[in-house]
């Protein structure tokens, strides 16, 4: 019965209905803003980020922590004294004036040292390229002619003046280097330059590329020296060049040259690059080998020359510095052509081509 009297009443009165669904609603609100602020979630908001913090704090630490004790472990590393075997490019001085190597000698010696990780450290910093000089000068023979042996650990003390005096040489290896000798002679070969070039548009050379010395001096024992006539450059590739080219290049090492000492081992290579233009200048054309009493008439009696030339020279290009002639020698029976030959051309000019290159010719007397 009193359900049945609510129900009436809400439908009798609008204004109830809306006022009843306001507050239901307000209710709803307020249930969802209490359910916020229940302590748990609170205390579960609260607590979340300071846990974060004490983690970031913690994992700082950890890693301070780490970094100390591992460089008081570093320092105590390299305190300590080593020994180790290090490897380095030899250079043998000393050889007697007169004579040469025969046979190939070791290229690298390997070094034993004892000495603290702090030294190595420093040693490696400061010659990590080093080469180590050994001292031939006091050969032994080998009771054959031409023939020695010498004992690197005997002049070790002369390998321990190129380290640092912390860095104790123990030993060297190989302990024995074999030399044969052979009497030295010596002989001027030419140099072959190996040289490829691409130039920039209208870019050519000016003049003929030049190689400073011509000639080097090769030495050595004579049957090897007898084996080269000449020697080449290392190759040389350049592409899009319009700048002048002025560079030292090696010699290439073949085989041959091994064995042989090079003086210089380099050459200078130079060489002028200008822009170029294109020009063309019209000619008379001249006779030679005329018989007397005979003239000649050619169709055409002129002919153009084009040619290349340096921009900056341009200008100063003029007809007198060309020739053309035409042979009357070379004239046959039944062929009234004869070939145009410039015979003068002005330094500077590259590529020079006449037009045309025969002319007709008739013989007036």
């Amino acid at each position: 019965m009193c359900l049945f009297t609510v129900k009436l009443l809400r439908a009798k009165s609008p204004r109830n209905d809306i006022r009843n669904s306001y507050f239901w609603n307000c209710n709803k609100t307020n249930l969802k803003i209490n359910h916020l602020k229940s302590p748990l979630l609170k205390n579960i908001g609260d607590s979340t980020p300071k846990e974060g913090i004490r983690l970031n704090r913690r994992m700082v630490v950890f890693f301070i922590c780490l970094a100390v004790s591992s460089f008081f472990w570093l320092v105590q590393s390299l305190a300590k004294n080593y020994e180790l075997q290090l490897s380095y490019p030899v250079k043998y001085v000393n050889f007697p004036l007169d004579k040469v190597v025969a046979n190939p000698l070791p290229k690298k010696v390997e070094v034993t040292v004892n000495t603290s990780g702090f030294n190595y450290l420093i040693y490696l910093i400061t010659s990590r390229k080093k080469t180590v000089s050994l001292d031939v000068k006091h050969l032994k023979s080998l009771h054959k002619k031409n023939h020695y042996y010498v004992l690197p650990n005997s002049g070790i003390e002369h390998v321990s003046s190129q380290f640092n005096d912390e860095i104790k040489i123990l030993k060297i290896d190989p302990d024995t280097i074999f030399l044969n000798f052979n009497k030295k002679i010596s002989k001027k070969v030419p140099v072959i330059i190996n040289f490829k070039i691409d130039y920039f548009n209208n870019y050519q050379p000016s003049d003929s590329l030049v190689l400073t010395p011509a000639f080097i001096t090769i030495s050595g024992a004579k049957e090897f020296v007898d084996k080269v006539n000449r020697v080449e450059t290392k190759p040389i590739v350049l592409t899009k060049v319009k700048n002048s080219v002025s560079m030292q290049v090696g010699i290439l090492e073949t085989n041959e040259l091994k064995l042989l000492e090079l003086v210089p081992s380099s050459v200078k290579v130079e060489l002028k690059v200008t822009k170029h233009t294109e020009g063309n200048i019209e000619l008379p054309i001249e006779f030679i080998n005329v018989p007397a009493g005979v003239s000649i008439k050619t169709f055409p009696d002129k002919v153009t020359v084009r040619y290349n030339v340096a921009l900056e020279d341009y200008g100063k290009i003029k007809p007198v510095d060309f020739k053309a002639i035409v042979d009357y020698s070379e004239a046959s029976k039944g062929n009234n052509k004869l070939k145009v030959k410039l015979v003068k051309i002005p330094a500077g000019i590259n590529a020079p081509k006449i037009s045309p290159e025969k002319v007709e010719f008739i013989i007036r007397k």
